[in-house]
């Protein structure tokens, strides 16, 4: 059955979708407001109307993308994701109707121009970890990556409002911010570190460590961070002066124990360790509070954040918790009081962040070595005028490709989302011409055959991990971009015809 009619509807007049109800469009403002700094799923939905016949013909297409602001004034809705191509901007006046999910994480907008009803579904959005770790890697701003999905939001909210004081303003940096669809940990985040330091970042990547893991610890013991090349640094968190005696600390430790303990709402919260009796399980001062968590050698300060249960039998031995079958969970996780904080509700708003300092001081000596670095750096051995070809100690290579031209054309290389390449021989077979597409403007680098070329070929033929960057300076030598090209299935295919022609 068709719900569409020529004229102009009357606002909120058409048949709903089934999963949603319709609401004013300042509710959907409102709704969809939260959605800055989230992923979303954008759906379109195009239904043109046929004035020769009760047909509707229909086309459709998506996009997914991290918003990055949101606009909305008198006549339209604008939406910019993070890349250029990334925005979505609608007329009110075109608007007919809005709809939202019960759980207000889907908005359904339609809109109206003549003949054409346009159905544009925006819904939140989680991304797999593969994306999300790519996010990383494609960062145009200085970055720090945490340990754990409580940290950022720590240390987010901390320089907010230091700044707010006046202190760290020079800081400039995002934050790599993740929930559940990042399994992180310390191991997770080192190999990220170490693989990140492997090729060439415009930015400052600071890796953050918490001070709970003794080999980390000992590796960055004497330093206040760690230097991996490439503008990629790490550090583990400086143990404040309150925590001491107790120096294996998760970021919670910053804040004093009072203020972890303190309570929401719903009269949940943090507990420490040192509150319970080892063999029983059972709170110091609290009446039927218990958990089985606490053990022998665990730190005084060590955090606990679940399974913090309200019995009010008797037990004896902390095994008897788990039997109860009327336990209460009545802590509150680290995620919901890292939330807490970073959304300053209330009495959370209160908790001092002082401590944090520590950690800004540390990155804004690693922001001093940035700014003040030898900015020219070993890029490999030259292998051909302009080519050089660096190994790493894992065995993996990064060929370098440092260019130059017109600084329009550079800053069109530097912003383009899609580069087109092709490979090919040259006539006399001792060199390989690649040819790039950049926004409508094409070079071409010719590279010299050599065996220490051709072997890189084989390497990243069989490894995509090889990888190959193109640097371009304008024409006074200006540094204006680099990026990563040819790391696509294509490549392969180019790589094994260059070797099938110099085979024949």
């Amino acid at each position: 059955m068709r719900i569409f009619k020529k004229q102009k509807q009357k606002y909120n007049s058409l048949a709903q979708d089934i999963r949603m109800y319709k609401i004013p469009l300042k509710r959907a403002e409102e709704i969809i407001k939260p959605f800055k700094d989230k992923w979303i799923y954008v759906k379109l939905i195009s239904n043109i109307y046929s004035k020769y016949n009760d047909d509707t013909s229909q086309s459709g297409m998506y996009s997914k993308f991290k918003v990055r602001n949101i606009y909305f004034n008198d006549s339209s809705i604008l939406i910019y994701g993070f890349e250029d191509s990334d925005r979505l901007f609608l007329s009110k006046s075109n608007l007919v109707q809005t709809e939202c999910s019960n759980e207000l994480d889907e908005v359904k907008l339609i809109y109206q121009e003549k003949d054409i009803f346009i159905e544009i579904y925006i819904k939140m959005y989680l991304p797999n970890m593969e994306r999300r770790l790519h996010e990383i890697e494609d960062s145009k701003n200085h970055l720090i990556i945490t340990e754990g999905k409580t940290d950022w939001k720590h240390l987010k909210n901390a320089l907010f409002q230091l700044k707010a004081e006046g202190k760290f303003k020079q800081l400039d940096i995002d934050f790599f911010e993740y929930e559940n669809e990042v399994q992180m940990g310390n191991d997770v985040l080192k190999r990220i570190c170490s693989y990140q330091s492997l090729f060439e970042n415009e930015k400052l990547k600071i890796f953050i460590f918490d001070s709970d893991d003794k080999k980390i610890n000992e590796e960055h013991q004497g330093h206040d961070y760690i230097n991996h090349g490439n503008n990629v640094y790490s550090l583990v968190l400086p143990i404040p002066k309150h925590r001491e005696a107790t120096p294996l600390i998760s970021i919670e430790n910053y804040y004093q124990d009072c203020e972890i303990k303190t309570e929401d709402a719903n009269q949940r919260r943090l507990y420490l360790a040192h509150e319970f009796d080892l063999t029983t399980g059972k709170h110091s001062i609290l009446e039927n509070v218990y958990t089985p968590l606490v053990k022998d050698k665990m730190e005084n300060n060590h955090i606990i954040d679940n399974k913090v249960f309200k019995i009010n039998d008797k037990i004896v031995y902390k095994k008897d918790i788990f039997n109860n079958e009327k336990k209460e969970n009545i802590a509150l996780s680290k995620n919901r009081f890292a939330t807490y904080i970073l959304d300053r509700i209330s009495p959370f708003d209160t908790i001092s962040v002082q401590s944090f300092e520590l950690v800004f001081d540390i990155i804004a000596s690693i922001f001093n070595d940035y700014y003040h670095q030898d900015k020219k750096h070993d890029v490999g051995e030259e292998i051909s005028p302009g080519i050089y070809l660096e190994k790493h100690d894992n065995h993996f290579e990064v060929l370098s490709i440092h260019g130059s031209c017109s600084k329009k054309v550079a800053l069109k290389i530097k912003e383009a989302t899609h580069v087109s390449y092709a490979m090919k021989l040259s006539n006399d077979k001792r060199s390989v011409l690649l040819s790039l597409q950049f926004q409508n403007e094409e070079i071409e680098c010719p590279i010299q055959i050599s065996q220490k070329f051709l072997g890189f070929l084989h390497k990243k033929a069989q490894n995509k991990f090889n990888r190959i960057e193109l640097h371009i300076c304008d024409e006074d030598k200006n540094y204006i971009s680099h990026k990563e090209i040819m790391n696509d299935d294509l490549c392969v295919v180019l790589i094994k015809g260059i070797f099938n022609e110099l085979n024949n």
